[in-house]
């Protein structure tokens, strides 16, 4: 009986840890699909302060017929942030020793936050090191979550509203893709932090 090897890329980067500023365009490097057979993006977006956004930031995935060439590129997924002229709740990492694994922290104020949302840890020092947390309950100035990725620095600002979107281009026929944060069309007022990835099925292989 044959079997099928698929060969996958999984955490691609389209777009590296970019702390956005307002009007100003951000473009990920291209990624050449032209021999992938399917293509998932995952791009995610944290506030770095509580002030309401002015415009919502655009996202991008665009795409190219061509190998090469700036004037070839073409919107093939267009949207916007979901709370972008809505105020979100601010507060501080208020704990001396938040590890990897750990699945509480404290903040200086719990007010606004809560179980079932995402928050956005934002280190300043070290950018990539900025976290993505999904918080199962509040109590108090407690954060409990599901468990940490990276160890944290105490003071940092700790935002709600953050988001994350999960969707799949159809990459026949197509050669390049690539992210863009756009916060220039409609000037966001505010720094952003964004990130994207990619996984893709590369081939597959019959033995």
């Amino acid at each position: 009986m044959a079997s099928i090897t698929a060969s996958i890329t999984s955490g691609g980067t389209l777009l590296a840890h970019t702390q956005q500023a307002t009007a100003t365009v951000t473009r990920g490097s291209a990624i050449d699909v032209s021999t992938k057979y399917s293509f998932r993006c995952f791009v995610a977006m944290g506030r770095s302060v509580a002030t309401a956004l002015t415009n919502e930031v655009q996202f991008r995935i665009e795409a190219s017929a061509k190998s090469s060439g700036a004037d070839e590129w073409y919107p093939a997924y267009v949207w916007r942030s979901s709370y972008g002229k809505t105020a979100c709740n601010a507060t501080t990492l208020n704990d001396a020793s938040v590890l990897a694994s750990d699945t509480a922290f404290t903040v200086t104020s719990g007010t606004g936050l809560s179980g079932g949302e995402t928050i956005y840890l934002r280190e300043t020092g070290t950018p990539a090191n900025s976290e993505w947390v999904n918080v199962d309950s509040v109590s108090g100035t407690t954060v409990n979550c599901e468990a940490l990725t990276r160890n944290h620095t105490n003071g940092i600002t700790v935002t709600d509203y953050a988001e994350k979107w999960v969707f799949d281009i159809d990459v026949a026929d197509i050669a390049r893709v690539r992210l863009v944060v756009d916060s220039a069309s409609n000037a966001s007022g505010q720094t952003v932090d964004v990130i994207g990835w990619y996984s893709s099925l590369d081939s597959n292989t019959v033995t």
